[in-house]
């Protein structure tokens, strides 16, 4: 067969594939007329016509359209799209090109072609369109019966660059440059169409259907989407990561502040079979003296899925959720999308017309109906369920698994062949986690303020953030491979703008916990996830007992010290999701979001920061008893033992068994609470401030009612505290706001950090000084 047929017959079999057929492609051609707007440009073309639109002096939106209009259809992800204006100027003068010049950018449009080249203001070009075609193309195509694009846009990276970011993926892969990546929900596989560059620039690729980011060609970078009307994009300009990140939030919407106990321990399995059971494993943590705020109730607690309808092993739910209450645990419960036949709620969504899709007979869950949650009615309903037979009863969250939507046994979603109430399924593909999330939110939050919403889930999508959601990395396997890849999976999840995630800690799917090979795995992995923002183990164990005192005295002995070390870092860790909500800051940090001008960093995906001051060093091979670990060019104390280390360079320090190497800079101001049971056992104070002198540095304590939505109107407090390297002063400054139940007066315990003195997760003694603060500024010196 000659090489063209083979192509045709290769490109007939791939449209076949997908589910599209495509015909010949389009370019804008040159521009040809140029309108100046009071916050955009409007280039017609040859060929359609692009809109540049500025946003903020550091933020762009780029919309290229094939004919001389711009489609509207609804795109949840996006929250904001007016903006205050930014001053700009546009010069046309030159015959070649056009540009269009902010404070802190230059877009430079190519007359003969369209194509954009983004610089900054000292003219150093960070992403630039590529080939005689201006990078656009537009491929008419019909798409799960509709007419439309398949959307291609070509730029011209720098060789050298790295790229984060684009979900949460299971290649073990940490900088995507050379790579291509495949954006499709599947389970373990999270595709969030967001990149950030080392050059200092962010991406954002606004399409909510199937796409793909294909850097396998050094020197070329095609993103792709299956379902398009224009090219839409957004480029976002740091050149920190935080800033670009912010930025990308006040455009898909900003994260709220879970509950206080959520950033506590998590008791999760594969599961729990009956009320007596997961009361009698809560009532053994209180009596084991094990910190524990969260105890959660996996599927199959229905009569039928969907039913919504409690089984006989769950003789009174409201008597159990009540006694846990008393017992000073929350629950969690786990929500499906799917209804199955045979029960009142799915005559209900069928003769509304509320599923998407119902499956055959002979596939997982026979002839069980996926949810419309593109449709605003078959939301509310899906809500009032949730209300009535649940948060009723007082269930404090909701692990809505399942929301890829789930693909068992088929290679694509559903969604790529189904109809939804907002449009065709292709079109919106990636983001039935963003809607499905959005039901139980907004829901919760007309019901009541009194209970902040949390919800857990196993896909995303952009703007999902804003729906107090948090995901988890799906049903991995329990072996270090797994485990050694979520790591660089954790990290790309958080640089694609999303700041809650955790893993089932030791894995889904298998581990024996009375084998000792599985326990050092599950220990390893227990030590990890204490830093992680979400803090939750879970899996399918044989045995199926996965509580911590399952894996044997010397393993329980270690996880209860890394589980009351996080609950005595709580003033930290709250303080950080402060942050989060407020500047959009991210938790769990690569070391290329603090440390942009350190070159060895940009490779490096195994190490992060969590929050700004405590640097954390998976150990994620077994049988080892040290970890080579970089330190980024400042001066690092090890948390364990005090000693202090210069940066820039490699080292291997300790890591037997019961030691996650951590690392504190210089300059920390590290708050930590006393030793507790669960959050709000007892007021947090004193609290020991850890001062690692060194550097100059500053942190903010963070403190509210912790429950509910009441810091949204202010009622709220916060304390700033600087230090002085060269005076050696601490300066706690005034407080500001106040909050009902808000301690008046408080003793901090100081602590001058040094080896042998204030490390480990022990309160330290002696304390070095004691201070008593009521809220106006002091000043201690060392």
């Amino acid at each position: 067969m000659a090489l063209k047929q083979f192509c045709r017959l290769f490109l007939f079999i791939s449209v076949l594939s997908s589910g599209s057929l495509a015909f010949a492609q389009i370019t804008s051609g040159k521009v040809t007329a140029v309108e100046q707007h009071k916050q955009d440009v409007l280039l017609r073309m040859q060929t359609g016509a692009m809109e540049l639109q500025v946003c903020t002096p550091s933020i762009i939106h780029v919309i290229y359209s094939p004919t001389d209009q711009f489609p509207q259809h609804p795109d949840p992800m996006i929250v904001r799209t007016s903006w205050p204006g930014a001053p700009w100027k546009l010069e046309t003068t030159d015959p070649t090109v056009i540009t269009l010049s902010t404070s802190q950018l230059r877009v430079i449009v190519a007359r003969k072609n369209g194509g954009l080249t983004f610089q900054n203001q000292a003219g150093d070009t960070l992403l630039q369109e590529g080939g005689d075609n201006g990078g656009k193309t537009m491929t008419p195509a019909t798409v799960n019966g509709e007419r439309t694009y398949h959307a291609t846009d070509l730029f011209f990276p720098k060789t050298d660059e790295a790229f984060y970011g684009l979900g949460q993926h299971q290649s073990g892969v940490w900088d995507y440059n050379g790579e291509s990546v495949h954006l499709s929900q599947d389970n373990t596989n999270i595709s969030i169409p967001f990149y950030v560059s080392s050059l200092g620039y962010g991406m954002f690729w606004n399409n909510s259907s199937v796409s793909r980011f294909n850097n396998r060609f050094p020197r070329a970078l095609y993103l792709y989407s299956q379902f398009a009307d224009t090219i839409d994009y957004y480029f976002l300009y740091g050149p920190g990561f935080d800033k670009i990140i912010a930025e990308y939030r006040d455009l898909t919407g900003r994260a709220p502040l879970f509950g206080r106990w959520s950033y506590g321990f998590w008791q999760c399995k594969n599961r729990y079979r009956s009320q007596k059971q997961i009361l009698g494993i809560a009532h053994k943590y209180r009596e084991l003296g094990i910190p524990i705020d969260n105890i959660v109730q996996d599927w199959f607690w229905w009569t039928k899925m969907g039913s919504f309808v409690f089984n006989d092993t769950y003789p009174d739910p409201k008597a159990m959720v009540d006694t846990l209450h008393r017992e000073h645990f929350h629950v969690m419960i786990s929500v499906w999308p799917r209804f199955m036949p045979g029960e009142k709620n799915f005559d209900i969504f069928k003769r509304n017309g509320w599923f998407i899709h119902i499956n055959s007979l002979t596939t997982s869950w026979p002839g069980a109906g996926l949810y419309d949650a593109f449709n605003p009615k078959a939301r509310a309903f899906y809500w009032k369920l949730i209300n009535d037979n649940l948060f009723r009863l007082g269930f404090d969250a909701w692990w809505l698994d399942a929301t890829e939507p789930e693909t068992t046994r088929r290679e694509q979603n559903v969604m790529l062949r189904s109809k939804t109430a907002m449009g065709n399924g292709a079109r919106y593909a990636n983001i039935y986690p963003l809607m499905t999330t959005m039901a139980v939110y907004q829901g919760q939050r007309q019901v009541t303020q009194d209970k902040r919403v949390f919800i857990l889930t196993r896909s995303a999508a952009p703007g999902m953030q804003r729906n107090a959601a948090a995901a988890w990395s799906g049903d991995i396997a329990a072996n270090w491979h797994a485990f050694r890849r979520q790591i660089p999976a954790g990290l790309n999840y958080s640089l694609s703008g999303l700041p809650y995630w955790t893993t089932d800690i030791g894995g889904f799917a298998g581990g024996n916990p009375t084998l000792p090979a599985y326990r050092e795995l599950f220990v390893r992995w227990f030590e990890y996830g204490a830093f992680c923002p979400i803090f939750r183990v879970h899996g399918t164990r044989n045995p199926n007992t996965n509580e911590l005192w399952s894996y044997g005295d010397q393993a329980q002995s270690i996880l209860t010290k890394y589980d009351m070390l996080r609950y005595r870092l709580m003033p930290y860790i709250y303080s950080v999701a402060w942050r989060v909500t407020s500047q959009g800051y991210t938790m769990m940090r690569p070391l290329v979001m603090d440390f942009p001008d350190d070159a060895e960093v940009l490779d490096i995906g195994n190490q992060f920061l969590f929050g700004p001051e405590i640097m954390v060093n998976p150990v994620t091979d077994p049988g080892v008893h040290s970890r080579r670990l970089y330190l980024p060019l400042a001066t690092w104390y090890n948390f364990w033992t005090g000693r202090r280390r210069s940066g820039g360079r490699f080292i291997t320090t300790p890591a037997p068994l019961e030691t996650l190497p951590l690392f504190v800079r210089a300059g920390s101001i590290l708050p930590m609470g006393p030793e507790m049971q669960y959050t709000g056992q007892k007021p947090e104070d004193p609290i020991e401030l850890r001062i690692y002198p060194g550097a100059d540095g500053d942190f903010t304590l963070y403190e509210d009612d912790g429950t509910t939505y009441d810091y949204e109107k202010g009622a709220r407090a916060t304390i700033p505290m600087r230090w002085d390297d060269a005076t050696q002063t601490l300066t706690i400054g005034l407080r500001q706001g106040s909050f009902p139940g808000m301690l008046q007066s408080r003793t901090f315990d100081i602590i001058w950090v040094s080896e042998g003195h204030g490390n480990g997760v022990s309160p330290t003694e002696p304390v070095d000084k004691v201070v008593h603060y009521d809220g106006q500024p002091i000043t201690v010196r060392r």
